[in-house]
């Protein structure tokens, strides 16, 4: 089961499957960040304090994203060529928040690629939505191979320019 369901019902303790990488355990990593991937993570005002479902909302935050540059990508196993990366990007959170972006692909430049795209979402409840990076190869022939992810919470997010350091199978 994902855990952003029962995260956006205001439940805490969520069973995960610690020995399985994937999309889950990123997110969970991710959720942790907030307070140094240590001890309890508070429920956000929001579910502290109840929304009517029906009540109009209007979008609280304009979340602006930049994707610039790579550095060093590895390959995505020994052997295989130079990687074609580009760079997907994930809001999980409330139906209305959630959205997938991605940037073009960058042929044969694992060493250091340049995007230099920008991306734009009308956010209605940041404090539950989480922004998922991906970076993949692509391949014509086979599906797109994973290079690294990184999850960080929307609430964690500060104007400026940060350095994601990403997390990769080995």
């Amino acid at each position: 089961m994902h855990p952003l369901l029962s995260w956006l019902c205001g439940i805490q303790s969520v069973a995960m499957n610690m020995q399985t990488a994937g999309e889950e355990l990123d997110l969970n990593d991710g959720l942790f960040r907030i307070n140094g991937n240590c001890g309890y993570v508070l429920k956000p005002d929001i579910l502290l304090q109840g929304i009517d479902p029906r009540s109009i909302l209007w979008p609280k935050v304009k979340l602006g994203i930049g994707i610039i540059s790579a550095q060093y990508l590895p390959n995505s196993a020994p052997g295989k060529d130079i990687v074609d990366p580009y760079v997907s990007m994930q809001i999980f959170g409330v139906p209305r928040d959630e959205c997938k972006m991605k940037t073009k692909t960058i042929k044969d430049n694992g060493f250091n690629p340049v995007w230099n795209q920008s991306f734009e979402k009308d956010l209605y409840c940041p404090e539950l939505a989480i922004l998922r990076f991906v970076v993949k190869d692509f391949d014509s022939t086979t599906s797109n191979d994973f290079i690294g992810e990184f999850s960080i919470p929307v609430s964690s997010v500060r104007k400026g320019g940060i350095f994601l350091e990403y997390f990769y199978k080995k």
